[in-house]
């Protein structure tokens, strides 16, 4: 894989950071044409390469297609099974958004040639995690088990870098709405963590505080941390944009997968600090200003400001 064609990739995915390792050019499927033929210039630019092109996926045969095409069906069956995380905004936005942006961040893609077949033992394993998943009606497990088969294709079929390809592979796993729908206790952990944070960091600097699980007192008046300020809504937003972020800046780096693993970290504090933020609206504006749009917005900013300065503190410790 030559320097220039990295740089072509790199310049049409629009990441100058991005790790030049895992830059894929398309592979010719067809006889190449006069304008095919100019060196340097990878099909992603030739207008012959078809529909695919436009989203850097020239080079699938129908083989591709067909398996891809199941993939689809699964995908769509899984997001049927249970349409409570269509409710919210917060929740049905990552899911839409994680497949469009692994194969963006992956863009344009290169394809090996000739016949392909998947192992079977990894397929059994696929098929007996989706079972599991069935019988508990665990979404996590039938994310995990579509993730998993799109790794095995992914593998086999695409000329990068195998590291770099796994790192990046995560990426649609958070296409499926198994946080809203599994992490049901993990909400209440948030919610009650949050409360405990809040009551000390409170009497702290001075108010009177009183505290019965996710219920405070702050300064006489009432505030419940309730199922809404779970950051569950958020979570999923939260570790997609997260993920994107550490892959654009860290992808190469070797701590990368420690960086992945902070992110529900990133999204525990980032929830706390919106609780603490809406508390303090509730004191310092009334309790009416906490309940309306204020509350929302006020919120998310304190999520952005958080992630941010996340972002910052990582580069300044692996840099």
């Amino acid at each position: 894989m030559s320097e220039s064609g990295d740089k072509q990739c790199l310049g049409k995915v629009g990441i100058p950071s991005a790790p030049k390792d895992f830059c894929m050019t398309s592979s010719p499927t067809t006889t190449p044409t006069e304008s095919s033929a100019t060196p340097g210039r990878s099909l992603a630019q030739v207008p012959s390469a078809g529909f695919l092109k436009g989203f850097g996926l020239n080079g699938l045969g129908s083989g591709d297609l067909v398996f891809l095409g199941i993939l689809a069906v699964a995908a769509i069956w899984i997001w049927a099974r249970d349409l409570a995380w269509l409710a919210a905004a917060e929740e049905t936005l990552p899911v839409v958004a994680a497949l469009p942006l692994f194969v963006w961040l992956g863009a344009p893609w290169r394809f090996r040639e000739g016949s392909w077949s998947l192992p079977g033992r990894p397929l059994v394993a696929v098929g007996l995690v989706a079972i599991a998943g069935l019988a508990l009606d665990i979404t996590l497990l039938l994310a995990l088990a579509w993730t998993y088969a799109l790794w095995l294709w992914l593998k086999v079929r695409v000329v990068a870098n195998a590291s770099l390809l796994r790192r990046l592979a995560i990426l649609p796993l958070l296409a499926f709405p198994w946080i809203a729908l599994d992490l049901t206790p993990v909400g209440w952990g948030f919610r009650l963590s949050a409360a405990w944070v809040a009551d000390h960091l409170y009497s702290a600097v001075g108010f009177s505080v009183v505290r019965e699980g996710t219920i405070l007192q702050v300064s006489s008046i009432p505030i419940e941390v309730a199922a809404p300020c779970s950051g569950m809504n958020s979570l999923q937003a939260i570790l997609l944009g997260g993920l994107v972020l550490t892959w654009m800046e860290f992808g190469r780096n070797r701590s990368y997968w420690w960086m992945v693993a902070s992110l529900p970290l990133m999204a525990w504090i980032a929830n706390t600090m919106r609780v603490c933020s809406v508390i303090a609206t509730a004191v310092g504006l009334g309790p009416d200003a906490a309940r309306g749009s204020l509350h929302q917005i006020g919120g998310w900013v304190v999520v952005l400001i958080v992630c941010f300065v996340w972002s910052w503190m990582l580069k300044r410790v692996w840099r």
